[in-house]
This record gives C-alpha cells, structure tokens and sequence, in this order.
C-alpha cells in the first residue's frame, strides 16, 4: 500500500515519466505486429482494460533513438513508450494469455472497476467489499455521533440528539410515522434517467424553469441585480402535456436536493395528520436547502376551502392547505431557498390564497403543442425507433405531426410504441406508414376488439360510406373554411363522424356571421346527400350525428354570439332560459336548420356530378387528396337550381307568436319594428312570406308623422287666437 501510495506521489510530481509506470504516449501498432512480440518473447509491460477492449504494450527505447533494445542497459539511459494495438479481436484472448503467462512482468490496469469481475471470484469480491462497506458505515455514524453537537451549533436547524431520548407530547407521539411526510427524497447527485432533451415541443417552458433553478442556485449573474428566486412555480394545463415529466427533467439535471409528493400523500382519516406532513416536509426541505419540493395533483389538497364536504375529510384538507400556505409565505418561517413546484389539470379549483404572488409567482400553462412541437415530441420518441431512412423518417413523422391536431405528448408518444407493436407483430424490420396509420387509428378510439378479423367492409355500407365522403367533400369546396382546409378523406374506417382530415391552421381565428352558417349547412351534408340517394325510409345511423352537430351549431350561433334577432344576451345553453325565450330560440333555430338543410340539398345537386365523381374513386382507391377533389370540383358541370329562400330571423319569430309583452299574443296587425316590441295575431305570415321594413321607410314614416305634429299643433294655435279675437258679449248687469 505504502509503495502504491508512494508511486501515486511521484507521478504526480513528474518523477516517474518515461518509466514502465508512466510511459510516454507513442504511435499505435496493429495486431500483428503486437503478436509479432509476443511470439519473440519481448513483452514485458501491458495496460489492459475494458475487458480486453484496449490493450496497450510498453515497450524499451534508447533515449538518443539510434538503437532499440529490450535490456542490458542502464535505467537512465532508456525511456519507455505505450503503443495501443490497433483494431484489438476479442476470440483472440485465449492465445494472447498463454503467450503472456511466462513473459509478462506488470499489468497496469486503467479501468479498476473491472479486476474484480476477472481477477477475484464473485464469492471473495463479495466478502470483501462487504467487509470495506460495513467499515465505511460505522466509521461514518461514529463520526457523525461525535459532531451533532458542533452541526446543531453551526447549522441553524434541528438535527435532534442521537443519544437522548425527547419526550413528545401525547399527540406527537401517537402519530408517529403518521405525521411523518411521504415525499420521495432525491439527492442532488442522483439522477431520475429523465432530462431536459427529453421534453421537446414547448421550449420557451424550459428555458423559463432552467432560469429558475439558476437563480435557486445562488446565480451571480441574478444576485448582483438584486434578484430573488420565485418560491413557487405552477404548472397546469390538459393531462398528458408533460407536466410531471418537466419535474423529473428538474430532479434529474438541477443538481438540487428535490423531494417528489403527492397531493393525496398529506390526508388521511386522522385528524392532524395533514398538517404535520406538510409541516415535516418542508422542514427537511429547508435543512437541505436550497432545494425544491414538487407537489403533483396539488388540487388533491389545494381546492377551494367551504366546499360540501366541509364536515369530514374536508376540514383535514382544509388543515393541510392552511399549513402549505403559511409554510410558504408566513409570517415567521422564510422559504426563500425552497422553490415549490406544483402540477394539476384543474387550476379553475384552486383556493385563491393559493395561487396569489408571492406563492406561486409563476403559473404556466403547458398547453397541446403545436405542429412544429408534435414533430419535436415525436423525434424524441422515435430515436430508438427503426425505420427505413432518415428522410423516409423525417417524411412519416411530418405526416402524423400535421394528422394530430389536438394530441398530447402522451398521446404521441403512445402512437410511436403502438407502431412499434404492430411492427413486431407482423415481423418487419422497420416502422412503415402503414403501422403509423394503424397506430393512429388506435389512438383516436376508432379500433374496436375484434375489427382485425373483419377488414372487409359490406358493400352497401362501403357506398353509403363513400356518398358521405363526397357529400363533405364538395360542401367544403363550395364553403371553404379560410382557417382549417381539408387535407384528404378515406372510407378506410367506419365512424359516425365524416373521414375528412384538415390542416392545423396556426394563428388567430376571427369567425363572422357567415362562417358559423357556413358550418351549419357543411355539418348537414351526411343526412341530406343520404336522404338524397337512399330516401328518407331507408337512412341509417351513418348520418344520425349529422343533425345533432348541426343543432349545436346553431344554437351556439343563437345563444353565444349576439349575432341574431335573439338579443346581445350570453346564454351557456338552454337551462338559462325562461320559458318563453325557449320558444324563441326554438322557432330562430328551426328557420336556420331549414335553410341549412335547403341550401345543402340545393349545392349536392348542382354538383351532382362531382358528387359521382368522388363516390367513384372512392370506392376504388379507398382515399382522394384535396388536391384531386378541387381539380374534380372545378371542372364539374353544374346543374342550376332554384334559389334557397335566406335565413328570416324577424320573421321566424313572428311566426313563433311570441313578441309581446311576457310572450303574450293578442289579436290585431304586425306592428313590429327592429329596436322596439309589439303584438301579432294567430295569423301571421310565415318566415318567407314576411318582409323587414327598411330604415328609409321607416324616416320617411317619421318625416310624414312630424309633418302631421306640425299641422295639428298650427290648426291648434290658429283656434287659440280665434277665440282671443271674438268681441266679448255685454251682460245686462252693465247697462244698469
């Protein structure tokens, strides 16, 4: 040991360069040329290591280069040089160990971890590193016996008395382990096998939080500006955004003390036990700072206090979330060096005191990713992924990235490992696009048990299928959508809901008026172009959700927007209503479903060819790109049609009966006018066969009335100074 030691010292010191114990660096040699040695016996010193992987050879040289030896000369005199063999045959070992046996005199071992796998047994490295470990531990608790008293000086924080017993009171002590935290411990070395590079989609979240732990760390960048770390970090957003993975990304590169909880963890049925865990949990929080503490499902524990459940649980949740509150912003205790982080799906719960500043300084939304963030968290998955090529990889992935509008990271991830099932499954070497599809297919709830025994899909249905396909497809060529175009469309799978597949459309969407009947007449297509081809005694539950999507257009229309005779009002849906604004929106819904329904039926007929045309290669090919389906809808003739009847709001309503005061009818003429209410009779035109009076008629009403004002009030005045202008009569009491 003392010559290892020895040695060690003089390396260090540089007297040991050009010996046999540290050589000079020198060129490398091949393998046959290192056997070439070994056969004339001229090995006399070797570094090995990696289990054979690198090998090199220490061979004698003359200090002036004229002549090379292998000994008889004097130590001054010669220099020692490595040579590592090139390109080293692992099936080459048993030979090479026979010829080294009689000739070797060192072997210097770079990698140590390795000598006891081939030098010792498993038996005697076993017993002896068990031996070193039980001396390493009672020379550390002995040391650590001796100087609690000197840590419990220095360190402001209660480390307790090893040797002395603490007489807790009765509470305390019955608790026990209850009132201990349940928070997973993670040690500033340790790593969670999860990083930062794993988080992909949403980078302006990781810098954000990479910032934080920064400042955590006592940055001097941050602490020369005078700048404090946040003491609470909240994330919410959709489940399977990514949210708990951002904290094992934190635990694992932040090399900061992280103490990993649940919100469920604090509550239990005894009373207290909530408040002592968030109490104990901080508190080794802050004997370890600085450190973080991440809180999952914090609305387990941090909703809204005065809830139903008030008497029983809910009072000991209510105590937990009181304990959290004052841990970190209270009035005595500082957490400043204690960064909490906090995760839910529900932040609308939350108890305001919660989530003020000054707790929680940052709340961050981790939302659905966009395109670009899809094919992000869609490369990270796929990198132990096998596919054909690269570009054949990055053309696959671009494809799902733009087909999953609206798909978590947990989702897509979930596509990749369920491509790669399907891919084993059927025994190929590589992902392709037809797993990929399957795979999505999977993921939106579309497969059912079973469906893999019966691909083949009945022939009636293929085309009823395909006639709804169509039907979609030429309503959005004739309404286009600005915000969402469609991609392509398949009779591939069997859904209540139209194949079309669109295009993420990145920025703001400003819909009008027109847009949301745009999308009503579009969502009737399936029940009208069936209606259309099959009649109405032979419609099948392929377009049964074709007017129930309508419906919900509509009313949304009516009741959200204020964009209809309806009124400015907001109303979230129809319980808000009273009875007689029920009937109302009922009759304005009705006049938007008849010319929805009307005008989809006037459009597939026009373009009846198209319509054919689609349903054809459909039912062909099974799939048509958007690209094919404009070219068909622009060459198509068009067979014209009667003019559809627009949409008469003030019409629908007078029809309903129902303007007047509290919804009364009474009898007499339509008296009414836009602004204003009035009264109709049981026998008021229909919507169509009513007619808006214009504002023009209505001033030159106005104009006639003013006149009419005018006249009376002059033929009043006129009267006046008639009468003052008459001779008064005498009456006989003056002449007497």
């Amino acid at each position: 040991m003392a010559s290892c030691w020895s040695r060690a010292l003089l390396t260090l010191r540089g007297k040991l360069k050009g010996t046999e114990w540290d050589p000079e660096n020198s060129h490398r040699i091949d393998f046959s040329d290192f056997m070439g040695l070994l056969n004339s016996n001229n090995v006399q010193f070797m570094e090995y290591s990696n289990y054979g992987q690198t090998v090199s050879v220490i061979l004698p040289y003359y200090k002036d280069n004229k002549v090379d030896g292998t000994g008889g000369n004097s130590k001054n005199e010669i220099v020692f040089r490595r040579h590592v063999v090139d390109r080293m045959p692992i099936d080459c070992w048993n030979d090479v160990w026979q010829k080294l046996h009689q000739q070797i005199v060192n072997v210097d071992v770079l990698n140590v971890d390795t000598v006891p796998a081939e030098v010792y047994s498993s038996v005697a490295t076993a017993v002896i590193w068990s031996m070193r470990l039980a001396l390493s531990i009672a020379l550390y608790l002995w040391i650590d016996n001796m100087m609690r008293p000197i840590y419990a000086k220095l360190i402001p924080c209660d480390l307790g008395a090893p040797n002395k017993k603490i007489r807790q009171p009765l509470k305390r002590r019955a608790l026990g382990s209850l009132g201990q935290s349940r928070a997973k411990f993670i040690s500033a070395e340790e790593r969670t096998g999860v990083t930062f590079d794993d988080f992909a989609g949403q980078e302006y979240i990781k810098r954000e939080l990479q910032e934080i732990v920064r400042i955590l760390k006592n940055d001097e960048e941050f602490q020369n500006k005078g700048i404090y770390c946040p003491k609470g970090v909240l994330l919410h957003g959709p489940p399977g955004t990514g949210k708990t993975l951002l904290a094992k990304a934190i635990a694992g590169e932040a090399g900061l003390p992280f103490f990993a909880a649940n919100g469920t963890d604090f509550v239990e049925m005894f009373v207290g036990v909530a408040a002592s865990r968030v109490k104990d949990l901080f508190a080794n929080a802050r004997s370890f700072a600085p450190s973080i503490i991440f809180i999952d499902e914090i609305d387990a524990i941090g909703s809204k206090r005065g809830g139903p459940d008030i008497g029983g649980g809910g009072a000991e949740r209510e105590q937990g979330l009181l304990q959290i509150l004052t841990e970190m912003d209270g009035f005595k205790v500082s957490t400043s060096q204690v960064l909490v982080i906090g995760a839910t799906n529900r932040l609308d719960i939350l108890d305001p005191a919660l989530l003020r500043k000054g707790r929680f300084d940052k709340i961050i939304r981790v939302g659905l990713p966009s395109k670009d963030g899809r094919l992000a968290i869609l490369k990270v998955h796929a990198r132990n992924k096998f596919f054909r090529s690269e570009e054949d990889k990055e053309a696959l992935l671009e494809e799902i990235a733009m087909l999953t509008e609206d798909f978590t990271g947990a989702e897509l991830q979930n596509i990749l490992n369920e491509a790669g099932i399907l891919t084993a499954r059927k025994d190929l070497d590589y992902i392709g696009r037809e797993e990929l599809l399957e795979a999505l297919k999977r993921q939106k709830g579309t497969f059912e048990t079973g469906q893999e025994d019966s691909t083949e899909i009945p022939e009636e249905l293929k085309l009823r299928l395909a006639y709804r396909e169509a039907a979609v497809a030429v309503l959005a060529c004739y309404f286009p959508d600005p915000y969402r175009p469609f991609t392509e469309t398949d009779i591939k799978s069997i859904r209540s809901q139209p194949n079309m597949r669109y295009a993420e459309f990145s920025g703001k969407v400003f819909l009008r008026k027109s847009d949301y009947i745009s999308s009503i007449v579009r969502a009737c297509a399936p029940r009208v172009i069936e209606e259309e081809m099959f009649g109405v005694d032979n419609m099948c539950w392929i377009s049964a959700k074709a007017t129930l999507e309508a419906s919900r257009l509509a009313e949304f229309l009516i009741l959200q927007t204020g964009m209809t005779a309806f009124g400015k009002a907001y109303y979230r849906n129809q319980n808000d209503l009273v009875p007689n604004l029920a009937a109302k929106l009922g009759a304005l819904r009705d006049e938007y479903m008849r010319f929805s329904v009307e005008k989809c039926a006037s459009v597939l007929r026009e373009f009846y060819s198209a319509v054919e045309t689609i349903t054809d290669i459909l039912l062909e090919k099974g799939e048509i790109k958007a690209e094919e389906i404009w070219d068909i809808y622009n060459r198509a003739p068009r067979i014209p049609q009667p003019t559809v009847n627009p949409v008469d709001e003030y019409g629908a309503l007078i029809y309903a009966g129902r303007w007047g005061i509290h919804g009364i009818t009474l009898p007499g003429r339509v008296t009414f006018a836009p602004g204003n209410s009035g009264f109709s009779t049981f026998g008021a035109p229909r919507p169509k066969e009513t007619q808006t009076v214009s504002d023009e008629t209505w001033k030159l009403i106005d104009n006639i009335w003013d006149k009419r004002v005018e006249e009376i009030k002059a033929e009043a005045s006129m009267e006046v100074e008639e009468e003052k202008e008459k001779p008064q009569l005498l009456m006989a009491s003056h002449f007497l």
